[in-house]
C-alpha cells in the first residue's frame, strides 16, 4: 500500500475497539450494483480474504469499495431523441417537459442493467494513539463521501479536518520569501502556486524557487497556496493551504522491498510498515513547523487522547 495523497482529519474522541469496529464493517459489507442501481458502496478486507480491519505498527487500515454504472448522459439523450421523434410522429405535437422527464427516467431504468460498471477502492488509515484519520485520496469529495459512509457504519464519527495554529498559507509564503526560516528537516522543492485575492494565479514548475522573479510576486502581496517540499531528503510532497498533502513520493530506493516472486501478503505488509514508519514522524514534523494543532482542536484532543 503506497500513499500518494491524503486528506487529514483529527479524531475528537476514540473510535470503537478493533473487534467492535470489524463487526460494524461486516454489517456494511460491499455488494455489487443491482441491475437498477446506479451505484453501490461497502467495506471490503484490505487484503483479499483477510480481516476487515488490518492492524499493525500502531495503525489501522479500512478499505471502502465503490462501484458505479457508467451511463453517460449523452447516451441517454441519444435514445431520448428517438423517443421524442416517435412521440411527435404519432401524436402530432412535441412532448411536454413532464413527458420528456418521464421518458428520460424510463430510459435510464431500461439502460442501467446494460451499462458497464467501474469500481474503485478508498483506503482509510487510522492512527488511534495520535488521534488521526487519513483518507488516502486527492479528492475532497471522495473523502467527504468516505467519512460520511464510515459515520453511517459506526453510528458516529467524531472528526474534524486538520487545522494548524499558524496559517499554512502565511507560513509557506514566509518559507518561500525567507528560506532560512524553514525547519531543519524541510527544504523547498521545485514547484509553487501563488494567489492574490481577486487576482490571477501564478504557477511555477521545475524551477529554482529561490529565483529572483518569484520575489516580484511576493512583493505584490501574493500568498502561497501550494508548495512543493522535501522532508529529510527522503520524501517529496505538495502541501496545500488546507493541509491536504498530494503527490507524495519516496525518494530513496527501498533495499528491503520484497521481490516480485514473494507473496502478495508479504509485499502488502512491507509497504504498510514503510508507510507507518514515515507517515507519523512526517506529520508530527509538519504540524510542529506550523505551530502545532489549532488550539481548540488541541484542547479537544488532550481531553480524549494521550497525544505526544
Amino acid at each position: 500500500m503506497q500513499v500518494r495523497n491524503f486528506i487529514w482529519y483529527v479524531l475528537n474522541k476514540p473510535l470503537p475497539e478493533a473487534q467492535a469496529m470489524s463487526d460494524l464493517l461486516l454489517k456494511k459489507e460491499f455488494e455489487p450494483c443491482l441491475s437498477q442501481q446506479q451505484s453501490s458502496q461497502g467495506w471490503v478486507p484490505p487484503l483479499h480474504h483477510g480481516q476487515w480491519l488490518y492492524e499493525a505498527h500502531g495503525a489501522q487500515l479500512l478499505m471502502l469499495k465503490q462501484e458505479r454504472r457508467l451511463l453517460p448522459s449523452s447516451v441517454i439523450n441519444e435514445y431520448l431523441q428517438v423517443k421524442v421523434e416517435e412521440f411527435e410522429a404519432s401524436e402530432g405535437y412535441a412532448p411536454s417537459r413532464k413527458i420528456r422527464t418521464q421518458m428520460k427516467d424510463d430510459l435510464t431504468l431500461e439502460l442501467l442493467p446494460k451499462a458497464f460498471t467501474k469500481s474503485s477502492r478508498l483506503p482509510v488509515l487510522i492512527f488511534p494513539r495520535q488521534g488521526w484519520l487519513f483518507v488516502l485520496s486527492s479528492s475532497t469529495k471522495s473523502a467527504d463521501d468516505t467519512t460520511a459512509f464510515l459515520r453511517e457504519t459506526l453510528g458516529s464519527l467524531p472528526i474534524s479536518l486538520i487545522s494548524s495554529d499558524v496559517s499554512p498559507s502565511h507560513m509557506m509564503t514566509k518559507w518561500l520569501s525567507e528560506p532560512n526560516t524553514l525547519p531543519q528537516e524541510w527544504s523547498l522543492g521545485e514547484e509553487v502556486e501563488l494567489q492574490e485575492p481577486d487576482a490571477g494565479t501564478v504557477k511555477v514548475r521545475n524551477q529554482d524557487l529561490l529565483a529572483e522573479e518569484l520575489s516580484v510576486h511576493l512583493d505584490a502581496g501574493k500568498l502561497v497556496n501550494k508548495l512543493a517540499l522535501i522532508w529529510r531528503e527522503d520524501i517529496s510532497l505538495m502541501l496545500e493551504e488546507d493541509l491536504n498533502v498530494k503527490r507524495v513520493k519516496l525518494l530513496l530506493e527501498d533495499d528491503d522491498a520484497p521481490s516480485a516472486s514473494d507473496p502478495q501478503e508479504a509485499k502488502f505488509a512491507h509497504e504498510f510498515a514503510v508507510t507507518c514508519n514515515w507517515m507519523v514522524p512526517l506529520c508530527q514534523s509538519l504540524l510542529q513547523a506550523l505551530g502545532g494543532l489549532d488550539k481548540a482542536l488541541a484542547a479537544s484532543q488532550s481531553r480524549a487522547f494521550d497525544v505526544d
